[in-house]
């Protein structure tokens, strides 16, 4: 018996899925004319700067706004930004503007600078919320943001109204530079033969680095404007002294942001007097927050 397929007279399967395969023909690329690509880039190239040169010409400084400052007003910023009147709205530095600003303005935290078309430029300034004051090494008080940077010499008085630090002085202070405690000469000293050994425990600077650390915390976690007193005399007994009626004893710098949220919380409880010495050296579950009435 033959096979199906030759019985119908028709070719096997596989030959028909063969027959079935396209023809693939494979042709060589236009070649390239140089000469269009070559005009196609140059129209490109004259439409770019024909607008760079219209923007540059039509699109010019002749408004500034100022908005976000109350230490300063609009020309004092205008003056120290560099803008001019006049200058090409795609060509001014706008950063170098901001830079300006903050390394000029002591009391200005941070700048933005837009354009509103066709000649509007618009400076965005936030300025330094909160303010500490510290004594330089000539007793003189100076008022200091919680990154360190001075802002400007004061007087006693002025000083009093704001959060005072005790334990460090600061070292040819200038406004607008970062603030430098003062090391004072080694008063413990020991002789180990013929020479003579200087011992410091701990540096002035480690001292401000930890006050900035405990600032930062007490803003993190809004206890502003009542805190009356830093303490980092001791860095083993680091204190604070809140609302003039609680003194808060922090201990070491360890562990210190979750002091400073205990603390806030307990200010926070209107039903808790914490009037009085409050102990958060080790706030723990061995020793629990202690507060001990005057």
């Amino acid at each position: 018996m033959k096979p199906r397929n030759q019985r119908n007279g028709n070719k096997p399967r596989h030959a028909q899925n063969h027959s079935a395969i396209p023809e693939v023909v494979y042709t060589q690329p236009d070649p390239v004319n140089r000469k269009k690509l070559v005009l196609r880039l140059t129209t490109v190239c004259v439409v770019v700067l024909a607008l760079f040169v219209g923007f540059s010409i039509f699109f010019r400084v002749d408004t500034v706004e100022v908005s976000g400052t109350n230490m300063y007003n609009e020309s004092t910023i205008l003056e120290v930004s560099g803008i001019e009147m006049g200058d090409s709205l795609l060509t001014f530095g706008k950063a170098k503007a901001c830079a300006q600003i903050i390394e000029k303005l002591p009391y200005v935290e941070n700048v933005r600078i837009g354009i509103k078309l066709p000649g509007t430029v618009r400076i965005y300034i936030e300025e330094v919320d909160v303010i500490y004051s510290v004594q330089d090494t000539s007793d003189n008080w100076w008022f200091m943001t919680a990154e360190g940077r001075l802002v400007e010499p004061t007087n006693r008085s002025e000083a009093a109204k704001h959060t005072m630090v005790k334990g460090i002085q600061l070292v040819s202070p200038k406004k607008g530079q970062q603030a430098v405690a003062a090391e004072p000469e080694p008063d413990e000293t020991y002789v180990a033969g013929d020479e003579e050994h200087t011992i410091v425990t701990v540096t002035n600077g480690e001292r401000l680095q930890t006050l900035l650390e405990i600032l930062l915390d007490l803003e993190q976690n809004e206890i502003l404007g009542e805190v009356d007193e830093v303490d980092v005399s001791d860095l083993g007994d680091l204190r604070l002294k809140y609302d003039s009626k609680t003194t808060v004893l922090l201990g070491d710098p360890s562990r210190m942001d979750e002091k400073i949220q205990l603390l806030k919380a307990i200010v926070s409880d209107k039903d808790v007097d914490h009037t009085g010495t409050v102990d958060l050296t080790d706030p723990g579950k061995d020793k629990p927050v202690t507060i001990t009435p005057t």
